[in-house]
């Protein structure tokens, strides 16, 4: 019984807290006056309570908040301002593109003196293996000259053979002065132009080319080195015509069988492209010399290509460290860093020892031939060498 007796007051205590945080009992019979009365006092009442003043961390932050809010509120009621580059206020467009293009241009001069190429000035040259990459030409010239000097040979060559067969040195000069994707994407057009020609010989529309077409310019000519020449020499005729605009016509005498050769010839003609000079040597081992010929394995610039970004690097290979630290670099200029020292093999030079030791035969070769062009270069050597005598390749002492 006295446990029950317990119970049952501390439910009565539970239950009475929980209806005192309701409020005020109503009854049901009250007007909704008296009822509105009874809230107004008892709001009243709790007003009269005092507030605990506020932290000073929280004054601060309120303080911070409100400054926001009117902040927020100044903006919205002002024009918007274009943002700029270079301190603040309100500008106008012309001045804020004035400010990237100086921002860009001084990103520009940065980025170019990061990049300019470096000048090394030697008391001596280096000892090097050989010279230099050449080549040779049978059909043009028998020298064994640079790809440099082959050039102008080349484009000379073609001139002068142009007056024997227009049409064919035309054809060669287009597959050579050009590089290979835009050689191909001119035969294709021109090629277009021809065959609607062949099918449809009494169309009038099909004989006339017009200079300033958009097509024309960017696919043949002046995009195309030596295609007018090739459409001159199929006979094709440069007119004006009655706007003023430049023409090339076809005359309805024009021979269709010779304009179908000289479509053919461009089709299936090859550029003139100089052959690597091995430029074989045989060298001699002097024992305990260290300065002799086949010691020597420093190589010319010609055995490498440099990306541009890595000639212009070459001028300050010297300072970039100390100048990477001073300065902040752009990506760009990670990019060109890491690309400096790069370098991808054009050629190789070989070396291979004859038996007894103290003879190598050395040439040049392309970093993309294969072993057995050197197993050919070898035997072709040594047959010259002498015929009849029966060469053996041996592998050296790994020593």
């Amino acid at each position: 019984r006295t446990m029950s007796a317990i119970k049952k007051w501390f439910e009565d205590k539970k239950r009475e807290k929980k209806f005192s945080r309701i409020g005020p009992g109503q009854r049901l019979c009250d007007s909704s006056t008296q009822r509105n009365a009874q809230a107004a006092a008892a709001a009243a009442s709790s007003a009269s309570t005092p507030r605990l003043a506020p932290s000073a961390s929280a004054a601060r932050a309120g303080a911070a908040a409100l400054a926001r809010l009117e902040r927020a509120e100044a903006e919205k009621k002002a024009p918007r301002p274009i943002g700029g580059l270079r301190g603040s206020g309100l500008r106008t467009e012309a001045e804020v593109r004035q400010e990237i293009q100086l921002e860009q241009q001084d990103r520009q001069l940065a980025v170019d003196k990061f990049s300019e190429p470096v000048e090394i000035n030697t008391d001596a040259a280096p000892v090097l293996a050989v010279k230099g990459v050449y080549f040779k030409c049978p059909l043009v010239s028998p020298e064994s000259l640079s790809w440099e000097e082959w050039k102008p040979k080349i484009r000379q060559f073609l001139a002068e053979q142009m007056g024997q067969d227009s049409a064919l040195c035309a054809a060669v000069a287009i597959r050579t002065l050009n590089p290979a994707d835009r050689a191909e994407e001119c035969a294709q057009t021109i090629a277009k132009y021809v065959n609607n020609v062949l099918a449809n010989p009494g169309e009038e529309k099909y004989r006339r080319i017009r200079l300033g077409n958009a097509v024309f310019q960017q696919r043949v000519h002046p995009a195309c080195e030596s295609a007018l020449d090739f459409l001159l020499a199929c006979g094709f005729q440069r007119q004006a015509g009655d706007s003023g605009e430049d023409f090339l016509v076809l005359p309805p005498e024009a021979d269709l069988e010779a304009l179908a050769a000289a479509l053919e010839c461009l089709q299936t003609a090859e550029g003139i492209e100089p052959l690597l000079d091995r430029c074989t040597s045989l060298l001699e081992i002097s024992p305990g010399s260290a300065a002799s010929v086949a010691n020597r394995v420093a190589l010319p610039e010609d055995f490498y290509s440099l990306t541009p970004e890595e000639l212009e690097l070459e001028r300050l290979r010297l300072r970039q460290a100390a100048e990477s630290e001073e300065m902040l670099r752009t990506r760009q200029m990670r990019e060109c860093e890491r690309q400096r020292e790069t370098r991808r093999y054009r050629f190789c030079l070989v070396r291979v020892r004859l038996p007894g030791g103290r003879l190598i035969l050395q040439a040049t070769f392309a970093a993309t031939e294969q072993l057995a062009d050197i197993y050919s270069w070898l035997r072709d050597e040594c047959l010259e060498a002498s015929a009849a005598t029966a060469f053996r390749l041996v592998s050296p002492d790994k020593r």
